[in-house]
This record gives C-alpha cells, sequence and structure tokens, in this order.
C-alpha cells in the first residue's frame, strides 16, 4: 500500500498498489513518515517527563536566579528550555 501526501494542504493518503499511477502529478508526493501532520522536532518532540528532566539536569548546580522554570505546560516547558538555550548562546 502506498501513501501519497498532497502538497497543497498536506493530506495524507494510502493507496492500493495498482493505484499508485493515479498519484503521479505535482500536487502528490510519495509520503514516508508515520502521521499526516510533520513530524515534531527539538523540545516538541519531547514528552513533558523528559523535558523536566532536561530542565533539572540543567538547574544541577545553578543559582536559584538562574534556574529554568519546570512549571507550567508542555509550551511553557519548551518556551523556559529554549530562551534557556537562548541566553546560553548570548
Amino acid at each position: 500500500m502506498g501513501r501519497f501526501v498532497n502538497s497543497e494542504n498536506g493530506v495524507v493518503v494510502s493507496v492500493a498498489d495498482h493505484k499508485n499511477e493515479r498519484f503521479a502529478s505535482p500536487l502528490w508526493e510519495a509520503h514516508t513518515g508515520s502521521e499526516s501532520a510533520p513530524a515534531a522536532e527539538g523540545y516538541d518532540a519531547m514528552t513533558v517527563p523528559k523535558l523536566k528532566a532536561e530542565i533539572d539536569r540543567r538547574n544541577e548546580g545553578r543559582d536559584e536566579a538562574d534556574r529554568v522554570s519546570s512549571e507550567g505546560k508542555k509550551a511553557d516547558l519548551v518556551a523556559a528550555l529554549e530562551a534557556d538555550d537562548t541566553a546560553l548562546t548570548e
């Protein structure tokens, strides 16, 4: 069974192998991913427990004022880690 993604709207369809030729157009591309949404990368791909573990690792030996916050939802944790990354590179 082949999978194709629509280059305009991101819709992924599964197609019986004998119908693959119907999707030979610029509008459709072969899809190799397992989900219709783009794969998450970086911190977005991590679970909340893994994000908190990374924050705990970074906070080891830091002064209270320099610690990364481990409070909030996943988006808050991702934002805190990204802000810490930015601060570390400046």
